[in-house]
């Protein structure tokens, strides 16, 4: 793991979990039967200790059922900064349905029109996350970085502050133009 810099701020657990249970889309990597990667995006929920998430047959199915590990991520850009939440562990299916109605899935939507049945719990071997800081920091940021918990108006630090920086619009995907004789990628 890289050391923290000006540039970089290693993120405790508790944050990590924060930043984690304020999201609901992030994305799974499972190792295909030949050792290769995959990646899905999944939408999910954060419990107290594990993340759970709806799926339907096919290789993520596959890749939990035989207990191979897996690595959950999700990231966000903040006002200029951007983090990233990393979660590695192994994946199982639930099979009661006390588990499920524990796990706060019931609520959950998908993002494809298909029924998604299977419930799955992931536990963490490890969480980590970073936060790179692109834009200088400010005493307004550094107020509302360090507002005590519950804080309200411009110095809180709660979760809304990251969808507001989104404001609901997308931003253009950066591209490259084609290379003159090269092929598509």
């Amino acid at each position: 793991m890289h050391a923290p810099s000006p540039e970089m701020e290693v993120l405790e657990v508790a944050e990590c979990w924060r930043l984690l249970r304020i999201g609901h889309l992030g994305r799974i990597a499972v190792v295909e039967p030949d050792g290769s990667p995959d990646l899905f995006p999944v939408n999910y929920v954060a419990g107290a200790d594990a993340l759970f998430l709806r799926t339907a047959p096919g290789a993520k199915l596959d890749a939990f059922a035989a207990g191979r590990p897996v690595a959950f991520e999700i990231d966000r850009e903040n006002h200029g900064d951007v983090w990233s939440v990393v979660v590695r562990g192994r994946a199982r299916i639930l099979d009661t349905d006390a588990e499920v109605e524990a796990s706060g899935v019931r609520g959950l939507r998908s993002a494809g029109s298909w029924v998604k049945n299977e419930v799955v719990r992931v536990d963490p071997d490890r969480v980590s996350g970073r936060r790179f800081l692109r834009a200088p920091r400010t005493a307004s940021r550094n107020a509302r970085r360090n507002a005590p918990p519950g804080a309200s108006g411009p110095a809180d630090s709660g979760a809304h502050e990251i969808h507001d920086a989104h404001d609901g619009k997308p931003k253009p995907i950066p591209h490259l133009p084609p290379r003159p004789g090269g092929s598509a990628v």
